[in-house]
């Protein structure tokens, strides 16, 4: 009987730690599974003396009595501690589920959490590259700039060098230009004292229709056609002869003036057998005193030249008999010659 019930009390017994063990290994974790085996284990130890106090209570018979009730205080006290046990189980099951959802809660928020911190990460590594492009811009810039700074130096060294040999060359030119205006002051000069020499020479002439005048820096001597020739006619007369001899004579002195002899027409054309038109009328009357200043006045011929122009240069452009009168002209210009000024302005 003591038998019997013990085994029962043992296989009850495994029974319910096993359907315990079974239920926390399905459900708990791998620390409360542990500590439910050392349960088991204390379990096992607890039974196994009861096997052996049974066995006792077997070999002895005279305490049989006390054995049974023994073992039913013991049967019930395993019903409490059952009880009991499923109590806590039920508290560690409900505690399990707090904890899982915790757990999970943990999870989900670390997750986020992850998430967040691998944004934020993202984030940063963005910034962190256009800083990095940024950054290398402006140090491209920077390089770029040392370069043009390295280049403006050089630069303003060479346009210091430029500066300095244009300041020379500006103080050659104004010195250049300083004598230049000191040779025109001085050919104005010569110029002035040439007309004063010219008009004394031809003083008796004036009212003979001679005019003295000085433009661009040259000497104008203009003869009208009066003193000079007869009318269609190409050989200068007695009296404008002695001019051109009176003339010849200034001018044989003044070795630096260039003579030019321009014979002018007026605007009536001329035909005559000798004489083809305006033009030619012209440059055969140029032509008649250049002869008369060189062959009779002894005027070097490399100085002096003629030319003829014609109708095209009047003083007058009216059509009136006055008009035309003042156009039929010879101008002997008189040009200083600039040797020094040309020489000057070569040299530049």
């Amino acid at each position: 009987m003591i038998i019997k019930t013990h085994t029962l009390i043992q296989k009850t017994t495994l029974a319910i730690f096993s359907g315990l063990i079974i239920s926390f290994s399905s459900c708990v974790p791998m620390r409360k599974f542990e500590d439910l085996q050392a349960a088991k284990l204390a379990s096992d130890s607890a039974n196994k003396s009861c096997l052996e106090m049974y066995s006792k209570l077997h070999e002895q018979d005279s305490a049989h009595e006390a054995q049974v009730a023994a073992s039913k205080r013991l049967i019930q006290k395993l019903k409490e501690d059952s009880l009991e046990t499923n109590t806590i189980l039920a508290k560690q099951r409900e505690l399990y589920k707090e904890l899982n959802e915790t757990y999970e809660k943990e999870i989900k928020f670390g997750s986020m959490e992850a998430q967040r911190k691998m944004d934020q990460l993202k984030e940063l590594e963005a910034k962190y590259n256009e800083r990095s492009k940024e950054l290398a811009e402006k140090e491209a810039k920077l390089s770029q700039m040392k370069d043009e700074e390295q280049k403006l130096q050089t630069e303003k060294g060479s346009l210091s060098s430029t500066l300095q040999e244009r300041d020379k060359a500006l103080q050659e030119k104004e010195q250049k230009l300083a004598e230049l205006q000191q040779i025109l002051h001085s050919k104005d000069s010569s110029v002035k004292a040439l007309k004063a020499s010219v008009s004394n020479a031809l003083l008796g002439f004036k009212d003979a229709g001679l005019e003295i005048n000085i433009k661009n820096g040259k000497v104008y001597v203009s003869l009208s056609e009066q003193l000079l020739f007869a009318s269609g006619k190409t050989d200068v007369d007695k009296k404008g002869r002695e001019a051109l001899l009176q003339l010849a004579t200034v001018l044989d002195k003044q070795k630096d003036i260039n003579i030019l002899v321009e014979g002018h027409t007026d605007d009536v054309p001329i035909k005559t057998e000798k004489i083809q038109d305006n033009w030619e009328l012209s440059a055969m009357r140029a032509n008649s005193i250049v002869r008369i200043l060189t062959k009779d006045g002894s005027i070097d011929p490399k100085r002096i030249m003629a030319a003829g122009r014609s109708q095209y240069l009047p003083i007058d452009p009216s059509k009136t008999a006055e008009a035309r009168k003042k156009n039929r002209r010879t101008e002997i210009i008189l040009t200083p010659k600039l040797d020094e000024l040309l020489q000057i302005i070569d040299n530049q």
